[in-house]
């Protein structure tokens, strides 16, 4: 299997609101040695307004060295990532905190652009795409081999796994020495370097990493092993606990049983004393495995090694792991439990904005996806009636009209970043003043735009002035003026 490693620059963390400015990406063998790599960058999309502290980290003003749209960064980027599926798959994707960010803004990048959004997670040559995240191996590395990565710690103790941080603390070549961090193909490279040495330095967790990259995979990893090591992070903190099976919840999530506790106790409880102790015990007795998010599992044979279960002993955690999974009136009661716990979230989804409707109303079908890729091969004057047939080819079905008025808006969109000519005198103001309205949203004490507008950025400029002057770091100080002249070229575009 090869690998393809990815790291976006954005205008700031909202994955919904902001946007992708460069991409840098690399294709390796299962070696981890590089076969080719891809980097763009772009200039910004109107009515973006970015957070100036997102800029001064990445030292990147979008547009100052390049004229390309972001719909073309797109569009460049699809291509390169499928004609690397189709020569070296099947691909498992990497990043580094990639899950819950990166991943996040390339599937909203590629649905605002009437792209197929699931690209690491589709199905090529029978099987899916993997996708993995390098940070919860970093993390888990050292626990099960320790030394494998040097860390350093904040003032809090606690240790540091930035990627600037880890990489400059793990990777001694001319490379390693030369990277730029926040540079999108430098930040990709060092990902690259951390994972070699995981690798090499920790091959039973690395091999146990790639076995969990699909839901299904992570799925029977842990359903056919007695018990298995799962971590759990969260605050910057690591937590392995030593689990067994019990089933998925309505949800899709894995539910498991912590084996610090002897299910055989709970046999003779009644359900009331039962429901009691299971909500009320801490650490929680049943925990949650997230399948579909690359969770970090190992299996048993590490289980002494784990603190608070080192004092019952791997033959013990055997002994209740075979009660466990024979004992179907105990499975029974766990399953009750779990499923009457359950409870059901309803998203009031006439409330969302097109750009947050990802998971609202369901997946293109065979209709839209075809006009799509017929939108992005067409003229401009084509893609114009394109945009209108969105809503043509909508059913009466409720989330296949709701689908065509977003597509027929990203269209028009695009069309209104790309060849504003196109559109006739009443669209392009109409798509103007919306652009406008988000730019310049009045903020009050409680409410405030999710996106960020202008005036927010403007005051983040004030503040991150004012505290870079007292620590007299002037060569940032110099970046924020380009950056308050960015805001003031937004600002006077839509004024």
């Amino acid at each position: 299997m090869r690998f393809i490693f990815y790291d976006f620059e954005t205008t700031g963390r909202n994955y919904n609101w902001d946007q992708i400015i460069q991409v840098g990406a690399v294709i390796t063998n299962e070696t981890l040695e590089e076969i080719d790599n891809f980097e763009c960058s772009c200039i910004l999309k109107p009515g973006i307004v970015p957070e100036p502290a997102a800029l001064l980290v990445n030292k990147r003003i979008p547009g100052e060295y390049t004229n390309l749209s972001h719909y073309n960064l797109v569009k460049l980027m699809w291509k390169k990532f499928n004609e690397w599926i189709e020569e070296y798959g099947p691909i498992a994707f990497f990043g580094y905190n990639s899950i819950n960010f990166d991943e996040e803004f390339l599937r909203r990048t590629f649905y605002k652009n009437l792209f197929p959004p699931f690209l690491t997670s589709s199905t090529n040559y029978g099987v899916s795409n993997k996708r993995g995240d390098i940070i919860n191996l970093a993390r888990s590395a050292n626990y099960f081999y320790p030394g494998t990565l040097k860390t350093s710690f904040n003032e809090k103790g606690k240790e540091i796994f930035k990627l600037e941080q880890l990489a400059s603390d793990n990777i001694i070549s001319d490379q390693g020495n030369n990277l730029t961090f926040h540079d999108a193909l430098d930040d990709t490279r060092a990902t690259i370097g951390i994972a070699k040495i995981i690798k090499n330095k920790a091959p039973i967790l690395w091999e146990s990493g790639l076995k969990t990259m699909s839901k299904i995979e992570a799925h029977d990893f842990i359903k056919e092993e007695e018990f298995v090591i799962s971590a759990e992070f969260y605050f910057g903190l690591t937590r392995f606990y030593v689990v067994s099976y019990i089933c998925e919840d309505t949800n899709g999530n894995i539910k498991a049983f912590d084996l610090r506790n002897d299910p055989k106790q709970f046999m003779r409880l009644g359900d009331n004393e039962f429901k009691e102790i299971i909500n009320n015990t801490t650490p929680k007795i049943l925990r949650t495995v997230t399948k579909n998010k690359h969770p970090i599992l190992m299996k048993g044979e590490f289980a002494n090694a784990i603190t608070g279960y080192e004092t019952i002993g791997f033959d013990e955690l055997k002994r209740r792991a075979k009660f466990l999974s024979e004992n179907n009136e105990m499975l029974s009661k766990l399953k009750r439990f779990i499923m009457d716990d359950q409870k059901e979230y309803k998203i009031d989804q006439l409330d969302k904005e097109p750009e947050e409707s990802i998971y609202a109303y369901g997946f293109a079908n065979k209709s839209q996806k075809l006009l799509m890729q017929e939108f992005h091969e067409e003229s401009w004057e084509k893609k114009l009636e394109i945009s209108k047939k969105f809503i043509d080819l909508s059913t009466q079905d409720f989330n296949s009209i709701q689908r065509g008025k977003i597509y027929s808006e990203f269209s028009k969109i695009l069309l209104y970043e790309e060849n504003q000519t196109i559109l006739e005198k009443d669209e392009k103001t109409r798509i103007k003043k919306k652009l406008a309205d988000r730019v310049f949203y009045p903020d009050t004490d409680t409410v405030k735009s999710p996106w960020n507008n202008i005036n927010r950025a403007f005051m983040e400029i004030e503040n991150l002035g004012a505290k870079l002057e007292d620590e007299g770091k002037l060569e940032d100080l110099k970046f924020i003026y380009k950056i308050k002249d960015l805001l003031e070229k937004i600002e006077n575009e839509f004024k």
